[in-house]
């Protein structure tokens, strides 16, 4: 299966989702009483696709990233003004 080389961690991902609240409440005048339901069931979707996500990071093999830096290590540094 492939996966994105470049992954948001999950306190990132909340942070956004805190901060895009407080910007659209101050937008508001500071009122921070949700817009329910549509905030209960954005938000309900938010924290099971953070789960999933967290399931998921926790259930992939470690070897299954960075297999180029195997190889890497693999090779051997051979200097071209050193013989053999």
């Amino acid at each position: 299966m492939m996966h994105p080389k470049v992954r948001m961690p999950l306190w990132a991902a909340i942070a956004v989702v805190v901060a895009a609240y407080a910007i659209r409440s101050g937008i508001r005048g500071w009122d921070f009483v949700p817009d329910l339901p549509l905030d209960a069931l954005v938000f309900g979707m938010f924290v099971v696709l953070v789960v999933l996500v967290a399931l998921a990071r926790r259930a992939a093999d470690p070897d299954e990233g960075d297999d180029y830096l195997t190889d890497e290590m693999d090779t051997e540094d051979e200097d071209p003004g050193q013989p053999g």
